[in-house]
């Protein structure tokens, strides 16, 4: 396999974390009149560069490498994994009071069934038992992948859901964006542990701003999708 030169990761680092900042957007005009801005800002722009940076560094090499069978399976279980975590995520909602352990339980469902969904995919579409499958029921699985991310996008499509769901999308878009664009030179001249090191202060930063029990319901209720990210590395739970 050929190696990544070490600028295009930096580079790659960094786009993620320019294009995480407008995906952050919608989530923070919704928390804005809860609290204080800047305290919101780094919340959220942690939150959605946990997403945001490793999504848009995977779709970089995925393209790169002409988008090998391995890869096409992530995709399809990532698909598939939507439906299920759409309908947990609406159980949850309705029974769960305390909003933050919310975030917290969804964010360990979704991990499990994230890979639980992606370890099936690999079996069906991966190349883990390559040629003991025929097509057709390849096909069949690629088939029901789309119709869960179609199903998940239609309960998602609610009144209720809709401020999740633009979220998602935002994150969505933002992750395709750091994966696809052209990255400009000065990108490509930054030095790695300097890019690491601005995500790890984002990360420190929006940890500290957690600490502040009204942003941590304003953001349960009004950006759960971006809390239940920043629940990943156990914070605001």
């Amino acid at each position: 396999m050929k190696e990544r030169p070490p600028g295009n990761t930096s580079g790659a680092l960094a786009c993620g974390l320019l294009c995480s900042v407008p995906a952050a957007l919608p989530a923070l005009l919704r928390v804005l009149p809860d609290g204080n801005v800047l305290l919101a800002a780094a919340a959220l722009g942690g939150a959605v560069s946990l997403v945001v940076v490793p999504l848009g560094f995977w779709l970089r090499g995925a393209l790169e490498r002409g988008l090998p069978a391995s890869d096409r399976a992530l995709l399809a279980g990532t698909a598939l994994s939507t439906l299920p975590l759409a309908l947990f995520g609406g159980v949850l909602k309705s029974t769960t009071h305390h909003r933050p352990l919310g975030g917290a339980t969804f964010a360990v469902a979704a991990l499990c069934v994230l890979l639980l969904c992606i370890g099936l995919s690999f079996r069906f579409l991966g190349g883990i038992s390559r040629g003991t499958l025929k097509p057709a029921w390849q096909n069949l699985f690629t088939l029901g992948c789309g119709l869960s991310l179609a199903c998940a996008l239609l309960l998602a499509g609610a009144r209720a859901t809709r401020p999740s769901l633009l979220d998602f999308l935002a994150l969505l878009a933002a992750g395709v964006a750091a994966g696809v664009i052209k990255m400009p030179q000065w990108l490509l001249r930054l030095k790695l542990v300097l890019v690491l090191a601005a995500w790890v202060a984002l990360l420190g930063c929006a940890g500290v701003s957690l600490r502040d029990p009204r942003l941590v319901r304003s953001l349960a209720t009004q950006a759960p999708v971006s809390f239940a990210a920043l629940s990943w590395l156990g914070v605001g739970s």
